[in-house]
């Protein structure tokens, strides 16, 4: 039964994760926000509130963002990505998130936090900075909703928040504005079709987010988990010489129910356009292949000391061997010396993360070709 463009289990997931007042876009300026609105179209009733609260923020944080422009642009003219930022890629609920949160005890690196992708023009500590933080610290749920893990404040986050934020080209977009979402996840995640200006601007946004991160952590190295960056590591290497990616995948059909899950509790919260729920798991079918394609290719031709790839279900059986082997392909720097706190860390973690093999408790999807493509690629059996 749908129900004003939802149908009644999406309203069913939105009471279990009530909407929120605050939508991840509320830490946008003025002329992104102009920029977004414009460039996807109609807003639904039910994100009328929301729009005007980003309205608000942006009028009453106008101040804090032209100061700390002003007081950062120094600082990024010495800033350097130097040693070159290690990616985490991945599909979506392949484990990224885990590893990220793994490596980043090591603090030989740095790396945003959800207080940073969701301000990204004005997430630098200064006499009012707390006021922000306070007001996204109140709003932020608990848990997260696509799979109940606790969501801490201090744990590191991908900067596809932050390029939605910034109007750029980001996979959030396809949350937000569902109505269009596999043209902007063609557009917007593969690159395909994007217009050379809007690819340009995203270049742009990425590099001067990355290096207000680099020049708050002088010496340290970049640390990045974005499964949407899977399909862009040709651009990457090209604006960050050097750079080194961990690849970690999971089973397809893992993936598969994961995915779908993630999006019904996704757009509930945050859509602000009206969709069609049933268009999910053909939208997934779909992405899925064209995603892992291009990054298995492009991994393909990079050389063995800039690139390591991971087993999920080996991150989650041994954690610490799994990381270290890591550490030991990308020559990462010493292990020991970080053992001991990412041991800590992974005994608490490993109590939130997703059940291996969980697509059994459900039917199987009808899996197309290129996933069963996909997943000979990646050595698992369809069957």
């Amino acid at each position: 039964m749908k129900m004003g463009g939802l149908e009644k289990n999406d309203c069913a997931d939105s009471l279990q994760h009530p909407r929120p007042l605050l939508h991840l876009l509320a830490g946008t300026r003025l002329s992104d926000l102009v920029r977004i609105l414009s460039r996807y179209g109609r807003i639904s009733p039910r994100g009328y509130l929301q729009i005007s609260i980003m309205l608000a923020s942006a009028f009453l944080r106008a101040p804090s963002c032209i100061a700390e422009a002003r007081r950062v642009a120094d600082r990024l003219r010495t800033a350097s990505f130097d040693p070159p930022p290690v990616f985490i890629v991945g599909h979506w609920r392949s484990g990224t998130t885990f590893l990220h949160n793994l490596i980043s005890r090591d603090a030989r690196f740095c790396f945003p936090t959800i207080m940073d992708t969701l301000r990204p023009y004005d997430f630098y500590p200064n006499p009012l900075e707390f006021i922000s933080r306070r007001v996204l610290l109140r709003f932020l749920p608990s848990i997260r909703p696509m799979d109940d893990v606790r969501l801490d404040p201090h744990l590191p986050q991908e900067e596809e928040f932050a390029l939605a934020t910034m109007a750029a080209a980001s996979f959030l977009n396809c949350l937000y504005f569902p109505e269009r979402m596999t043209r902007i996840f063609a557009e917007e995640v593969l690159f395909a079709g994007i217009s050379d200006e809007t690819l340009r601007f995203w270049r742009q946004a990425l590099t001067y987010y990355l290096a207000k991160l680099a020049a708050l952590h002088p010496g340290r190295r970049l640390l990045l988990k974005n499964p949407a960056h899977s399909a862009r590591i040709p651009h990457l290497r090209s604006i960050f010489a050097g750079a080194k990616f961990i690849h970690i995948h999971r089973h397809p059909r893992d993936v598969f129910h994961s995915t779908v899950k993630f999006y019904r509790s996704m757009l509930p919260l945050f859509a602000l356009q009206r969709y069609d729920p049933a268009a999910v798991n053909d939208h997934v079918l779909w992405a899925y292949p064209q995603l892992m394609n291009r990054l298995l290719d492009a991994l393909a031709g990079l050389p063995s000391g800039q690139k390591t790839v991971v087993r999920y279900d080996d991150l989650a059986a041994d954690p610490m061997t799994t990381v270290e082997r890591i550490y030991r392909d990308l020559d990462l720097g010493e292990f020991g010396r970080v053992k001991s706190s990412i041991a800590a860390y992974a005994a608490i973690q490993r109590r939130d993360m997703p059940q291996v093999s969980s697509w059994r408790a459900h039917a199987a999807p009808p899996l197309t070709a290129d996933w069963q493509a996909i997943g000979a690629r990646l050595g698992y059996s369809l069957c």
